[in-house]
């Protein structure tokens, strides 16, 4: 006769599914952390691309990409390079991204075929200009409140503000040294730029990209491996698909703004004394002049050697705004960083 089979009892399906249980416990910190350094990696890569796109420009035209005019600007390819181009440093390097189908659009073009090429612009995300840590590529809400580009502003024809309801949006910004430059003025149409007396005095500026920044290999005293050039942006994460928050709430391709640029350090030239530390993204206060990230414990940057390297969130201020600033005369060891 045939013996009857052992069957599972109750108490030894509940420790089998209390080992997996534990075993999957013990596995998933394993697996998250092991995604996030990829994320990291990815990021630290993308940083990579933009600080030798950025040494590109520098090596054609002489100076590294220029800030741009002001947040109610954006790229205009028939503007050139440097104080005379609208847009900002992202702008600027979609040249040497690979990217000039997109910053030639609307070139020598009639004032209907600019505004739909700036408006597009605006729209284009890239996966490049995004950390993966953050949020996904794509196209989020303009601020309601922000000011949509003048652009091109020939014949009277503007950018309106339902014309952007949404626009792309970057993770990085370049570094705009420690001097705090405010908010500048900026002229309401192409034809006024030539003559505006309103620009900022950006004399004491001494980051990389600042208001119709030409900032050139020789203005970098301190060595282009002891300053940064590139790195991620602090954004408060509530915001993170609203974009609301100051700071990530415009175009990636408009002129100066805290949008794309930061500073770092202690900041003793706006008559009030101004601290720019590095903050990873917190709900917590507002950073939205810092650099940070979505890391917890550290920030890409791209050096203006090409160089990329992850600066500890604990750096000590003064050491932050010597990386900051490109001629203040400390030239450091970058083991500091860590």
């Amino acid at each position: 006769m045939r013996g009857r089979g052992h069957g599972i009892t109750l108490v030894e399906l509940l420790v089998v599914i209390a080992i997996i249980g534990l075993l999957l416990a013990l596995l998933l910190p394993a697996v998250q952390a092991a995604r996030e350094a990829a994320r990291r990696a990815q990021c630290a890569n993308h940083l990579k691309q933009l600080g030798v796109a950025s040494l590109a420009h520098e090596q054609i035209h002489g100076f590294f990409p220029s800030g741009g005019w002001g947040s109610a600007w954006i790229g205009d390819p028939d503007y050139g390079f440097g104080r005379t181009q609208p847009g900002g440093w992202a702008y600027s390097i979609l040249l040497y991204l690979e990217q000039d189908v997109v910053h030639q659009a609307g070139k020598g073009a009639d004032a209907a075929s600019k505004k739909a090429a700036a408006i597009q612009l605006a729209k284009t995300a890239m996966d490049v200009f995004h950390c993966p840590s953050r949020r996904a590529v794509g196209l989020y809400p303009h601020d309601p409140k922000s000011t949509p580009p003048f652009n091109p502003g020939i014949g009277g024809l503007h950018i309106e503000r339902e014309d952007l309801p949404l626009v792309a949006r970057m993770c990085y910004c370049m570094n705009a040294g420690s001097v705090y430059l405010g908010w500048p003025s900026v002229p309401y149409t192409m034809n006024a730029a030539s003559s505006f007396a309103g620009w900022a005095d950006t004399s004491l500026c001494n980051g990389i990209a600042y208001q119709r920044s030409e900032t050139r290999f020789s203005d970098i005293s301190d060595g282009t491996s002891n300053t940064y050039l590139v790195g991620e942006k602090n954004i408060n994460p509530d915001y993170y698909t609203s974009c609301s928050a100051p700071g990530d709430s415009q175009s990636m391709f408009t002129g100066w703004d805290e949008d794309n640029v930061r500073y770092g350090g202690k900041d003793a030239h706006s008559g009030t004394t101004r601290v720019f530390p590095l903050v990873p993204d917190t709900s917590r206060g507002e950073y939205h002049q810092c650099f940070g990230g979505p890391h917890a414990d550290m920030c890409n940057f791209a050096f203006c050697d090409g160089s990329v390297h992850a600066v500890s969130s604990s750096i000590e201020l003064a050491l932050h705004g010597n990386f900051a600033a490109r001629d203040d005369g400390n030239t450091l060891a970058l083991e500091q960083l860590q």
